[in-house]
């Protein structure tokens, strides 16, 4: 498709319909950045207890430029209508591809970043490769036009299926109950993202066969950039702050989903304020066992703690496996056997559920303790 002054001149920018389709972009595109940003400026975290909570997760307001970008395009062209549309402020291609150009790659990063997936400044350089294409093959007469086309189309197409490939692999993670909650925003930000897409290139092919007159292709333009970039917005603008809500995790990318339930220590004996107290995380993912085992060493001295006989005892060690030997030893409250087991795992009852300790690690843990007292030549029978 030619620009479009190539095509039928500057009339068709004086027509009444391409003024108010102009006039409907700007107010929608421009209204969605200021409702975006107040939305995420507004909200206070997932305890309603942080002011800046997502000024320290600018990544996650990138639908605030994007919106705000392709606004200023269409006030770029509102300024070629007060003149006339003539000279080189009537150069309307222009606008619309530097407001792709920027606006494109973000979407794609915003969309990638928001669910912890790979590539997300890999295949946002990707996208712009392919507006460079599409700008010109949209200034440049054939068969030098084509060229440009097939080589944009051909990138578009590759980047199309692996980023869909991608969020596919993420929404099948999507399987809890929590979960399931706040996947539809996801999908209707999916659903605009990859099918609106598919629009443009067939609108280039259409207005390349003259099927499509300049107005049309106008109007349809406008259409297809509010849906792609104001109702993609606010639908992730959702499922974002729902996830942030929910304190949801997305780990890195692999097949399988897990929930971790972490309790404050201070809880389990607050009755009331355990419920409050107590938060219901989300992973979606896993890399589980890598966490769990840097989640446990730094919680068995927090563990500790929780028995004040414990805490005569070196860091990482912890009671378990074969201490009911040790049991009945003097000043310590329900000895060290079966009962003071008991005890600490009703303490830790939540803890063991999150890392589910192996039994080797308690193996290991019990022969420390059996090492540190033949260095102490049995003083331990003595406390």
């Amino acid at each position: 498709m030619v620009s479009a002054l190539d095509q039928n001149g500057p009339q068709y920018l004086q027509n009444p319909i391409v003024i108010a389709a102009d006039w409907i972009g700007f107010i929608a595109l421009f209204g969605s950045s200021l409702a975006v940003a107040y939305k995420l400026v507004t909200f206070k975290g997932p305890d309603q207890d942080d002011v800046y909570f997502f000024g320290y997760r600018e990544e996650k307001m990138i639908s605030v430029f994007v919106n705000l970008f392709a606004a200023l395009a269409y006030w770029a062209k509102l300024a070629s209508h007060a003149n006339g549309d003539v000279g080189p402020a009537a150069s309307v291609t222009t606008y619309k591809y530097l407001d792709y150009l920027f606006t494109c790659p973000l979407l794609t990063i915003d969309l990638l970043w928001c669910l912890n997936l790979p590539y997300k400044f890999t295949f946002g350089a990707i996208v712009a490769v392919c507006i460079l294409c599409a700008f010109m093959a949209s200034v440049i007469p054939p068969p030098a036009r084509y060229m440009w086309f097939g080589m944009g189309i051909t990138v578009f197409s590759a980047a199309w299926f692996n980023i869909l490939k991608l969020v596919r692999m993420r929404l099948e993670q999507f399987v809890s109950k929590e979960a399931k909650k706040v996947r539809q925003s996801l999908k209707v930000a999916c659903m605009t993202y990859f099918f609106i897409w598919l629009g443009y290139p067939t609108l280039w092919v259409l207005g390349d066969a003259g099927v499509l007159d300049s107005v049309v292709s106008a109007l349809l333009h406008t259409f297809l950039d509010v849906f792609s970039k104001s109702i993609y917005g606010f639908a992730l603008l959702h499922f974002v702050m729902r996830t942030d809500k929910r304190e949801f995790i997305f780990v890195p990318l692999k097949p399988s989903v897990e929930k971790i339930v972490v309790e404050d220590d201070e809880s389990t004996s607050s009755g009331a304020e355990s419920t409050r107290a107590s938060k219901s995380k989300i992973m979606i993912g896993s890399r589980v066992k890598k966490l769990r085992s840097s989640a446990t060493d730094e919680l068995r001295p927090s563990a500790t703690n929780m028995n004040p006989w414990l805490n005569g005892l070196p860091n990482g060690l912890s009671m378990g496996g074969s201490m009911g030997s040790m049991g009945g030893m003097p000043g310590m409250p329900g000895g060290m056997g079966d009962h003071g087991l008991e005890d600490v795992e009703m303490h830790n009852q939540s803890a063991q559920q999150q890392y589910l300790a192996t039994q080797e690690e308690i193996n290991q843990v019990n022969k420390q303790l059996q090492d540190l007292l033949m260095r102490t030549g049995g003083a331990g029978r003595s406390i």
